[in-house]
């Protein structure tokens, strides 16, 4: 038989719950290719759905059949961990 959770336990559980959805805890995906990004996107199952730019930032909202969303985001930044070279670097995060 289980054991029944105590308000103060519960309350404990929904803190640590919200902690994991914290947008540290995100998955981010990298890309330095726009089309590649693209490509695991629709492999995936994710379809577009709406753009945000203003000047240098671009975003773009996808979403599956389980409405789970996306956001593909640019973002100046190191291409790879092994160079200096800086240049446009696309991320794939959960929303």
């Amino acid at each position: 038989m289980k054991k029944r959770l105590s308000k103060s336990e519960r309350v404990s559980a929904q803190n640590k719950m919200a902690q994991l959805r914290h947008a540290k805890n995100r998955i981010v995906v990298s890309f330095n290719d726009e089309e590649k990004a693209k490509k695991y996107l629709k492999s995936k199952g994710y379809r577009y759905q709406e753009a945000y730019s203003f000047k240098e930032d671009r975003a773009m909202l996808y979403k599956n059949f389980k409405n789970s969303w996306v956001k593909l985001a640019s973002k100046f930044d190191y291409l790879n961990d092994s160079t200096m070279e800086m240049g446009t670097v696309w991320n794939i995060e959960q929303v």
